[in-house]
């Protein structure tokens, strides 16, 4: 009988394969271990039978690893299309690998608004004290012009300095959204980031990112000019007695402001990347909201769960943690004499100060913990378009990081010389493709 297919005792296959007795399977055995039985314990082969590496697919890109084969992690996420778990678990990781970079920036932001908080706060409580003292003295404070009275200056004066403040809010946290991103990049291939160094590399970009808050600021202004002009048309209808010119403006303001929602709502996870995309890939504003607008597409649904998810968790411990200090700042303080209205305008106003303070810095907190999902996500869906995950290794092989441990918290990663102004995407390594 042919030597090269001795029956054994153990085959119980009744004879050669289909291919015959010389013409071994691509899918079989190794040549040089034995075919069946457990005599032997055959050693994985290092090449398919096309001479390429196992983890290689026929066009040079690596494979996705299979089930039970662990993925790379040269940092905070695994370089594979991230799931929700990934996004929170790399979320948190950043924060902890990056605490002075994260929360340096959160309290810039809230150190801004709590300056222009307090300021108008004071101001508006100062005017009240200053109507209480008008009426217990027997003035009538609405007595005479309002426009030249300086208690009503006060009030609008507060109201200017709290608009103020909400504009700069807007600015900063653009701002600080195109920082994290940088943090959160960087922190993805395994390199650590400092305060002073996620701003020197976010740059001249800061002002691109302010444009992108003007166009925010614009596109809110004239919405809002579109639904005052609807009501002042309603308003207008009904003082004229006209009731079917009512009814017909009040159906079309409400269609209209609903339609406003769902289209704010729509347009705002469309752009939700663009800080990130300005910051990382130095865009102007405009290109940014293109880029944004691209890599969402096919994912709307999926980015506005995950935002939506993770806006109500911040909020709820952003609750958890303020409306107690609220509530008890509104019950005043209990050793206060009775109809001392002085006395209870200041306790009010320290109270007021220690709400504003805990206030945006939980807030400060809570953002940037979105703001580094949102980052998260920018990177996920560059995994998923542009094979990103490539951009990822190379960096953190340039700046010799070895693989992460899923739940290290011991590990101190020095990016190698060189690379320590390192930001993965912003300048693609050669030889790694392109997005298409």
């Amino acid at each position: 009988m042919d030597q090269q297919h001795q029956p054994r005792d153990d085959d119980h296959r009744g004879g050669p394969g289909p291919y015959g007795p010389d013409q071994p399977s691509g899918w079989g055995a190794p040549t040089s271990g034995p075919g069946y039985g457990p005599s032997g314990q055959p050693q994985p082969p290092a090449h398919d039978p096309y001479g390429r590496p196992l983890n290689q697919s026929p066009y040079g890109y690596p494979q996705q690893p299979g089930y039970g084969t662990p993925s790379r992690r040269p940092g905070t996420i695994p370089l594979i299309p991230l799931a929700l778990g990934d996004i929170l678990g790399g979320a948190f990781s950043t924060i902890r690998r990056n605490a002075a970079a994260v929360f340096g920036t959160a309290l810039i932001v809230a150190l801004l608004e709590i300056i222009l908080s307090a300021l108008a706060a004071t101001s508006f409580l100062d005017a009240a004290f200053e109507l209480v003292m008008l009426e217990e003295s027997g003035q009538d404070p609405f007595a005479g012009d309002p426009l030249g009275n300086p208690v009503f200056g006060q009030f609008f004066g507060s109201l200017g300095v709290l608009l103020l403040a909400a504009l700069v809010t807007l600015f900063t946290g653009i701002i600080a959204q195109g920082v994290l991103a940088v943090v959160v990049l960087r922190a993805a291939a395994g390199l650590k980031t400092s305060l002073g160094q996620a701003w020197r590399l976010t740059g001249r970009q800061v002002w691109s990112l302010a444009g992108l808050g003007g166009l925010y600021l614009l596109a809110g202004a004239v919405t809002m000019i579109v639904f005052l002009g609807l009501f002042v048309a309603l308003v207008a209808g009904a003082a004229a007695g006209d009731t079917t010119t009512t009814a017909v403006m009040g159906i079309l303001l409400f269609v209209v402001s609903l339609g406003m929602v769902v289209a704010w709502v729509w347009i705002y996870v469309k752009v939700l990347l663009a800080p990130a995309a300005v910051a990382v890939e130095q865009h102007g504003p405009f290109r940014s909201i293109g880029r944004s607008w691209s890599l969402t597409r096919g994912h709307w649904w999926r980015t506005f769960g995950i935002v939506l998810l993770v806006s109500i968790i911040v909020g709820v411990i952003s609750s958890v943690i303020t409306t107690p200090l609220s509530l008890f700042s509104g019950l005043g303080d209990p050793f206060l004499e009775p109809g001392s209205v002085q006395q209870a305008l200041e306790s009010a106003r320290v109270w007021m100060l220690v709400t504003l303070v805990v206030t945006a810095l939980v807030n400060a907190i809570t953002r940037a913990f979105l703001s580094c999902v949102t980052a998260l996500l920018y990177v996920d869906y560059r995994i998923r378009h542009e094979s990103f995950d490539l951009d990822l290794a190379a960096a953190a092989d340039r700046a010799g990081v070895a693989d992460d441990e899923r739940f290290s918290t011991v590990r101190d990663v020095q990016a190698a010389a060189g690379t320590e102004d390192l930001v993965p995407g912003r300048h693609r390594p050669s030889g790694i493709p392109g997005p298409a």
